[in-house]
């Protein structure tokens, strides 16, 4: 009897064992979904951010260019214009719109489109989309803070 309760107890460390592996290999999958290298960010650098119904919600670059949403004097920046991804209460900036940037499960975030066309969308999540990136992601990759 003994004999096969330890058979059992291995059997179930092993089983456990087995789905911790496979967790951590989905989450790590996870976390690195959607995340800026530092080769890409000639891609993100003066693509413009469109929002919903064709806004312009100023463009992607270091924080010395007139219209970036990193420069601290543009009103694309800012807590109070309603084209800002910064302002919490317009609908590109709060967390329960479909169409904002920190809103995780937004079905219509802010555009990224460069001159060469659709990059991906700017948005903090879902992390799996692999077409979704975090403004704070970008910024600090591509070391326009």
């Amino acid at each position: 009897m003994k004999v096969f309760h330890k058979k059992r107890r291995y059997s179930f460390f092993c089983i456990q064992r087995l789905i911790t592996t496979i967790l951590s290999i989905v989450f790590v999958n996870y976390v690195n979904g959607a995340e800026v290298n530092s080769w890409e960010c000639g891609k993100f650098e003066g693509a413009n951010i469109i929002g919903s119904g064709g806004t312009y919600l100023g463009k992607l670059g270091p924080k010395w260019l007139t219209d970036s949403i990193f420069n601290s004097s543009s009103k694309y920046s800012s807590t109070w214009s309603s084209e800002s991804i910064f302002n919490d209460t317009s609908i590109f900036g709060n967390s329960y719109s479909n169409t904002s940037v920190f809103n995780n499960l937004a079905s219509d975030p802010p555009k990224i489109m460069s001159d060469s066309g659709f990059v991906g969308y700017l948005s903090t999540g879902p992390e799996w989309h692999s077409d979704r990136f975090s403004p704070y992601d970008i910024k600090y990759t591509c070391n326009w803070d």
